[in-house]
């Protein structure tokens, strides 16, 4: 059962990696039409459901399949039963789901989700073989290609509506955000630009719930992409300027007291970069000084790296020697 740990490899992390390295921004019609169509139902209340965490307890599992075994909760409740009974055999683990499912449920239906929950053990083992034929994505466009393939491997597999069912808010969020990131990212783009693209891109997908869709990402996120979305227009104003424009950002997102605390952080880093800065001009004055030896600018160097960083001046010398490693390694 370890090895299923492997799809949030194969699929999930390798397209978040994609959201954050794509910088190369895309026209959205070079992508092709949504993988889920939006004759699909899907609104920005199920990518809400599906992105927050379900806590399966024995006394209310069933409400979420009252109906049917294939809901928008499946594949959650699938990994709930793997990491249930994470610690045993293959055998013994599918002995314990069923188990499990005709003490919680009525036979018929304990039935029936677990030859689904066995057809999605398949469907995992298979998917992993598939991918590993399946190019690297580099760009946008791969990446939707990518996640295109996985959703039509799983249509193979468990027919159209199942799939779309099992799979289509998860599959839409994220190719809604890759399409937004693609967008983001753009650094030759002015946010005025980036936010006119932006919501076309949500109107398209997601239609009356345009205006919603984003409204689950936690305010940190909502205030850093803020500041990517405005990237270029930050870039071009004076320093006092920025900052103003900064905490404006802050304070549209977070409580007065969070935008203290930040404020206090952003003052502490800038006295530390003005501390390493008047280190950094002091050092190659010492390195440059043709009066000294190696050994007495090493001497030299460490005291004051003692002076300017006091207690902290260890810690600063094992900084260095990563820093001096990982530029050894690059060259």
């Amino acid at each position: 059962m370890k090895n299923r740990k492997i799809i949030a490899l194969v699929i999930s992390a390798l397209l978040i990696a994609l959201i954050y390295f794509t910088y190369r921004r895309e026209k959205n019609d070079h992508f092709g039409p949504s993988i889920i169509s939006n004759n699909v139902s899907i609104s920005a209340q199920d990518i809400y459901l599906n992105l927050k965490g379900i806590k399966f307890d024995d006394a209310n599992i069933t409400k979420h399949f009252s109906h049917s075994v294939v809901t928008p909760f499946t594949v959650k409740f699938f990994k709930f039963l793997q990491r249930r009974f994470r610690d045993l055999d293959y055998e013994s683990h599918l002995k314990a789901v069923e188990e499990y499912l005709y003490r919680i449920m009525d036979a018929n239906r304990a039935a029936q989700m677990f030859e689904l929950y066995k057809r999605f053990l398949e469907y995992e083992k298979k998917l992993i073989e598939a991918a590993r034929k399946w190019p690297t994505p580099t760009n946008t466009h791969d990446a939707i290609n990518y996640l295109r393939n996985v959703q039509k491997f799983r249509r193979d597999f468990f027919g159209n509506e199942i799939a779309d069912i099992l799979f289509g808010a998860q599959v839409k969020h994220q190719e809604y955000t890759l399409r937004k990131q693609n967008i983001i990212n753009d650094k030759k783009l002015y946010a005025k630009e980036k936010e006119k693209l932006i919501k076309k891109l949500q109107e398209d997908m997601w239609g009356e719930d345009a205006a919603t869709i984003d409204n689950a990402m936690r305010p940190y996120d909502q205030y850093r992409e803020k500041l990517a979305i405005y990237e270029k227009d930050l870039s071009e104003l004076d320093e006092t300027s920025r900052k103003e424009k900064i905490k404006e950002f802050r304070q549209q997102y977070f409580s007065p007291e969070v935008v203290e605390r930040l404020e206090k952080v952003d003052q502490e880093i800038e006295r530390e970069k003005k501390i390493e800065e008047d280190y950094r001009t002091k050092e190659q004055r010492i390195l440059l000084d043709q009066n000294l030896t190696a050994q007495q600018k090493e001497e030299k160097i460490r005291e004051l790296q003692n002076e300017i960083f006091g207690d902290e001046a260890d810690a600063f010398r094992r900084r260095e020697a990563i820093r001096k490693a990982e530029e050894a390694f690059k060259k």
